[in-house]
């Protein structure tokens, strides 16, 4: 067997401590300036791939250390048949980095097979650069470029053009337009696919790329929808909402998902934000959801708990349910019941800061209150032009309220249409008051017995610290 080293470990040395960048951890080890100019030399032989029976012999007072460092995966053992077939390919040190078992991975690269449809303007330089690295494929009249192992289809691969921008994506976008050799070059774009195949061989998700009209490169992660699987959750309390919220941007920044960015509408770096802090979510389809609140933590949490996974619902037409410690936190099923209640804002925590900024705004409203039948109150805005309007989502917690309460008032302020939140508009003569007014935030038990299933989302969102537990409603 040979011993390689992993071309992609980094090392740096500030005496006495040799710090070694493995796959999985950082590694220290105190050393003499001779014993560091040894181990150098050991991790150069090792970069060239080495005879195991000969590094031992050369580096024999460093035996433990070698070991140590194939547990590690920092070194690897591999067949010198397997090496010496896949040395000079480009992928060897993508291999390196996406496996720990480097041999399994050019073993399972030797079972790819490509379909390159034969109306892909690209196809003969795409053709070249497969061959030229031993990937078996064919130009053939297939829709998209077809990626199979054992042969079993891993993934399809789209060009497409939308708002100015290139994408390689393992999923159709709406709107795509066609791609041409006078929007990009065909050598660039069988650099991103060839990638993309060998990519989608042996790492978990398949890479996904677009690029602007500079040249500039967004990569994310393949994700083709919410579906089912079974994970280990992690069992957190919430404690952090801005840990949580942070959870979200990540999948939304690392996913090639349907909701495709925070805060980055064209307007907002134009709103008003003082006091009242602001977050934007923005989605494939052109969406735009406001959300306001003078707490960003309060703001934060409500994205987590609530509208995050309306906004999912919304993208991908699936009913989902959040959960922390078998308690539901959300559901995007959710009903009216009963008539509306009128809502005084002096009987609010915050009531001082929210009719103050009202004053401010001018804005004569009333608000009320109708409960949900799997808990919560759906709110009500009528304004002095007897125009009414609901927030779709019902808030669950008197914190979710202030929340919707200062998000009203935040998109007034900034003069932002109801078209971009979840305010909709409706009839006011169906509107059916009562009397009185009389709240109860508790959560109904029933709501509880509500079961669902894990999700592919709820995964992700788990290995990144989400501390709920994301389902789709059986």
């Amino acid at each position: 067997m040979l011993i390689k080293a992993r071309r992609n470990i980094r090392y740096h040395y500030n005496e006495p401590d040799l710090f070694i960048y493995g796959p999985n951890e950082l590694i220290k080890l105190k050393l003499s300036v001779s014993e560091y100019e040894d181990i150098t030399s050991l991790i150069s032989n090792a970069y060239q791939g080495s005879e195991e029976t000969a590094l031992f012999e050369e580096f024999s007072r460093y035996t433990k250390l070698i070991q140590f460092l194939i547990k590690k995966h920092v070194f690897y053992l591999i067949d010198p048949k397997v090496y010496d077939l896949h040395k000079s390919s480009l992928y060897l040190p993508w291999v390196e980095e996406q496996c720990l078992s480097v041999e399994k991975g050019l073993r399972d690269i030797e079972k790819i097979y490509v379909k390159i449809p034969t109306s892909y303007f690209g196809a003969i330089c795409l053709s070249e650069l497969l061959a030229e690295n031993h990937i078996q494929h064919e130009i053939v009249e297939v829709e998209n470029i077809e990626v199979f192992a054992d042969g079993k289809t891993v993934v399809n691969y789209y060009i497409g053009k939308k708002e100015e921008r290139i994408w390689i994506t393992t999923r159709k976008h709406t709107n795509f337009e066609s791609v041409s050799a006078e929007d990009i070059s065909e050598k660039l774009l069988a650099g991103f696919l060839y990638y993309g195949v060998i990519i989608s061989i042996v790492a978990e998700s398949a890479p996904v790329f677009n690029i602007n009209s500079l040249m500039e490169v967004e990569r994310k992660l393949a994700f083709d929808g919410i579906k089912k699987v079974d994970y280990q959750i992690s069992g957190r309390a919430p404690q952090d909402a801005i840990k949580n919220y942070n959870s979200l941007e990540n999948f939304v920044k690392k996913y090639d998902s349907k909701i495709v960015s925070f805060n980055k509408n064209k307007e907002y770096f134009t709103y008003n934000q003082s006091p009242l802090q602001i977050i934007t979510v923005q989605t494939e389809d052109k969406e735009n959801y406001y959300f306001a609140d003078i707490s960003y933590e309060r703001l934060a949490q409500f994205l987590s708990e609530a509208a995050f996974i309306e906004i999912l619902k919304n993208s991908y037409s699936k009913d989902l349910l959040l959960k922390q410690q078998e308690k539901v936190i959300y559901s995007t099923q959710h009903n009216k019941a009963g008539k509306l209640s009128r809502l005084y804002l002096n009987e609010l925590e915050e009531s001082e800061l929210i009719i103050n900024l009202m004053n401010q705004e001018k804005l004569s409203t009333h608000f009320y209150l109708q409960a949900c039948i799997s808990g919560g109150y759906y709110l009500y805005a009528v304004n002095h032009n007897s125009e009414a309007f609901i927030f779709q989502l019902p808030v669950r917690t008197a914190a979710q309220l202030i929340t919707v309460l200062l998000t009203w008032i935040s998109m007034h302020m900034n003069a932002v249409s109801i078209k971009e939140s979840f305010f909709q508009s409706i009839d006011v003569n169906e509107l059916h008051l009562k009397e009185g007014s009389s709240f109860n935030w508790d959560i109904s038990h029933q709501q509880n017995l509500v079961s669902g299933q894990q999700t592919t989302v709820g995964k992700i969102l788990n290995d990144h610290g989400f501390e709920y537990e994301l389902l789709e409603v059986e």
